[in-house]
């Protein structure tokens, strides 16, 4: 459940396709509280069986580095 003020910037929006599953990231800048935030999430499976994998936000975007980590399926939580 997001906070009542969160407001997203959907024209902002950031889609990047993965190389590993699921296959989309996407980045969504947001406010809350006067703060930049962003959310986060990964989505695989069908158009018309969609899942969402990994959903998280962060009061700070994330920064280029770890989006292309995230790509590349590398540091998503997990343990290795």
């Amino acid at each position: 459940m997001f906070a009542p003020d969160v407001q997203f910037d959907i024209d902002a929006t950031r889609i990047e396709h993965r190389i590993v599953e699921p296959e989309w990231l996407v980045l969504v800048p947001a406010t809350t509280a006067g703060q930049v935030a962003e959310s986060q999430c990964t989505i695989g499976g069908t158009p018309s069986a969609p899942v969402i994998e990994m959903s998280s936000g962060s009061i700070d975007p994330l920064p280029e580095e770890q989006i292309q980590r995230l790509i590349r399926g590398e540091n998503e939580g997990g343990t290795e």
